[in-house]
């Protein structure tokens, strides 16, 4: 009976083999022949004991019911050796039978010559049992599951067994897949490489399922694992993003996984290559991530759901970036498809993100907007990156205004955290958003105040700047004259600033007061107060704040009341001089602005000289020069001294065209003046000053000096005339003495030819 145990746990195990023949197994058939050579030399060591075995009754062979169960698993147990010890051709069977199921046996059968050995054919599978063999589950999910998943994927490529392997994928998916934790990242990098090769319908869809699926359980596994492969985004790790969209329930578990890394700080040396630190790198592959899914249109709900969140982490990440050592408008200019991770093309990469937002969002009317103004390149850029900000929650708020409350809610936290480039985003934006009338209903207006208050005396510039941008948006609303007063102070404050910057934002905001609230409200009181205030800064040697100043004071003359006119005509004729010189100014800017004021000018004070002022902007006409000085002197003939006290100063301009007409417009002066107008020792400080201007490095300034020198000394010689002449002249209101010589100046170099012949010019 011994034997016959043994003889038959060995047929068991042949048994098992000869299942597995069947399959191709080739490995296992060598084992398999070893057994029976085994099995041979046993009954040939014995032939008596092969007699005897061969004449025995059939029903003594047979095996109770109970022994046959355990020979048959301790076959099973000794197959999986067998299996474990010898490489197979065709993993993916071997891996079914191993993880799935297994062959069902009844045990062998032996005839009477003991030579036939047969086996059931109809076996029906069974799941494993845990702990047989090698076969567990442990042991499944960590090596052989992978292995079969990326084995199905690879043959997808074949289009015969498309259904077949999308079967199996979705079986092993069904039943595996808490179980994949830790080999989520081998899969997703298995099906990354092969999806190229995984032809396009049903076959790359199954694969693209494998993925979602696996999204479902483990989205931040999956995330990680195709972030590695997005810096730079090519067109599989696209295609697995876009893929991942489809499922709105896994969209938003991955876009909020996305979320989580754009909210981090990168960090990017610009030498070095996409192998660097994978944590500093992740922000900059999710932003790549986001661009792509935002091209599917079934992501709107998630982005919705998310939209300021992402919206303002974008836009923080731009300002990381733009902050990064080295970056500039250069390199960003510089940048070509040759260098695919530098700096500049990360910022463009943001950038494009944050415009894809807002086409997904359908406000596309936003992008052409922000073109116009320059709004892309100012945040692209260093230095323009806030101005940018301002401009861009300038487009949200008058034309996706559904959105304020959610991105004020997620702006106003930020407003104090220790990350200096988030909080700067963060006071832009909503210094930005202050310029709606639905956030100044959101927030009580003395909360806003408080805070922009805390701004202005902050030490940073750049923060007190964006507090008088603030309080300017707050100007604009409709409010009472005594509110607007309120707010005239910390404006003015900013005039006194010594950044360029802050001077020019608070010259803005008074222009904004102007503008909004002439029509509505009497503010001539205000215009007296910032006239007052301007002067000084209509000669700054900073040519935006020169122009801004003088822009703003031609801003001032309309809408006053009686009392407010007269003063403010007093401030026309004391600023008069600077407005006529700075017809000549190099900046361009400067001129256009004294251009528009001094027509403002005219209408206030009701002069008819508009056709002088024009023509003295554009083109080298001394007539032009000579009318407007000579209607000075005759109607104000007591401020002729303040007139040339005035021009004495430009003589020594650091430009020198203003120099050259400084000089012009005292000559002028002087031919059209009484004078008595002027004392003797002034006449003599103006001669003195005139020809030190003989020495100016500029040949046009000398000769129109020695010009204006010859007019001033025929003035001084009537100075000898009598006392009765000169009561007799004061009656004809100071009409020019005939004896004097009309001056005739050079043609400018700095300027056109005469109006005249650039007339002949346009006819011929």
């Amino acid at each position: 009976m011994e034997i016959k145990a043994k003889l038959s746990k060995v047929h068991s195990e042949i048994s098992q083999i000869n299942m597995l023949m069947e399959k191709n197994e080739s490995g296992i058939s060598q084992v398999g022949d070893q057994v029976k050579i085994q099995v041979t030399k046993l009954e040939a060591s014995s032939p008596a004991r092969k007699t005897q075995l061969c004449l025995a009754d059939k029903q003594d062979l047979t095996l109770p019911q109970e022994q046959q169960r355990s020979v048959t698993q301790g076959s099973g147990a000794a197959a999986g050796e067998v299996v474990e010890r010898h490489s197979v051709q065709n993993p993916w069977d071997l891996t079914l039978w191993q993880g799935k199921t297994k062959p069902e046996t009844a045990g062998p059968l032996i005839t009477g010559d003991g030579a036939s050995w047969q086996t059931p054919q109809n076996s029906s599978p069974l799941p494993q049992e845990e702990g047989n063999g090698h076969g567990g589950k442990e042991h499944i999910s960590l090596v052989s599951l992978t292995d079969l998943v990326l084995t199905t994927v690879a043959s997808l490529k074949d289009s015969d067994n498309t259904n077949e392997a999308a079967t199996t994928l979705a079986a092993i998916l069904e039943d595996h897949r808490a179980e994949m934790k830790e080999k989520v990242s081998d899969i997703v990098d298995g099906i990354y490489l092969q999806i190229n090769n995984v032809p396009e319908g049903s076959a790359r869809r199954a694969a693209l399922r494998v993925v979602c699926s696996l999204a479902e359980e483990y989205a931040e596994e999956v995330v990680s694992s195709l972030l590695r492969h997005s810096l730079p985004c090519d067109s599989n790790a696209a295609e697995l993003w876009k893929g991942l969209c489809r499922n709105l329930e896994i969209n938003a578990k991955v876009m909020w996984q996305l979320l989580r890394e754009l909210k981090q700080r990168p960090r990017l040396q610009e030498s070095s290559s996409s192998s660097g630190d994978g944590a500093s790198l992740t922000p900059l592959a999710a932003t790549r991530a986001l661009s792509e899914m935002l091209t599917i249109y079934v992501c709107i709900g998630a982005m919705r759901g998310f939209y300021p969140q992402l919206f303002l982490a974008l836009l923080t990440q731009v300002q990381y970036l733009v902050s990064l050592p080295g970056y500039s408008e250069v390199t960003r200019r510089e940048c070509g498809q040759q260098n695919r991770l530098t700096t500049a093309n990360h910022v463009s990469c943001a950038v494009e993100a944050l415009k894809a937002l807002l086409i997904r969002d359908r406000k596309e009317i936003v992008l052409p907007w922000m073109e116009k103004v320059g709004g892309w390149d100012l945040l692209s850029s260093a230095e323009g990156y806030l101005e940018g900000v301002l401009l861009l929650a300038r487009a949200m708020v008058t034309h996706a205004s559904h959105h304020l409350s959610g991105l004020l809610a997620n702006t106003i936290p930020n407003l104090r955290t220790e990350d200096e480039e988030k909080t700067l985003t963060a006071m832009a934006f909503f210094v930005g958003l202050l310029r709606s009338k639905s956030v100044n209903k959101l927030l009580p207006k003395r909360t806003i105040l408080g805070r922009l208050e805390e701004w202005r005396i902050d030490p940073r510039p750049t923060v007190r700047w964006l507090s008088l941008h603030g309080l300017g948006n707050m100007a604009l609303h409709r409010q009472k004259v005594k509110q607007l007063q309120a707010l005239l102070p910390a404006i003015l404050v900013g005039l006194n600033e010594t950044h360029e910057r802050l001077v020019r934002e608070a010259i803005t905001a008074l222009g904004s007061i102007l503008r909004h609230h002439r029509d509505r409200v009497n503010i001539s009181s205000i215009c007296v107060q910032i006239v007052k205030t301007l002067r000084p800064f209509l000669d700054d040697p900073r040519d935006k704040v020169r122009s801004s100043a003088i822009g703003l004071f031609g801003n001032l003359l309309s809408g006053l009341n009686l009392k407010s006119k007269s003063i403010m005509q007093e401030q026309v004729l004391s600023s008069l001089v600077p407005l006529l010189l700075h017809l000549h100014d190099q900046d361009r800017e400067v001129v256009e602005s004294c251009e528009w004021t001094l027509a403002r000018c005219n209408d206030f004070m009701g002069w008819k000289l508009l056709e002088e002022i024009f023509t003295m902007a554009h083109y080298d006409n001394q007539q032009a020069l000579c009318k407007v000085c000579k209607h000075l002197v005759q109607r104000y003939s007591g401020r002729v001294h303040e007139f040339l006290s005035q021009s004495q100063h430009y003589l020594k301009s650091g430009q020198a065209p203003v120099r050259r007409v400084a000089s012009m417009f005292t000559g002028f002066i002087v031919h059209h003046m009484d004078a008595s107008c002027i004392s003797v020792g002034d006449m003599s400080s103006l001669l003195s000053v005139l020809s030190d201007s003989l020495l100016d490095p500029e040949p046009s300034v000398c000769s129109v000096a020695s010009v204006s020198i010859q007019q001033v000394k025929q003035v001084s010689e009537n100075l000898a005339v009598t006392s009765v002449l000169i009561s007799l002249r004061r009656l004809f209101c100071c009409v020019t003495s005939q004896n004097r010589e009309k001056p005739l100046y050079e043609d400018s170099p700095f300027k056109r030819k005469r109006w005249l012949e650039l007339q002949d010019s346009k006819i011929a």
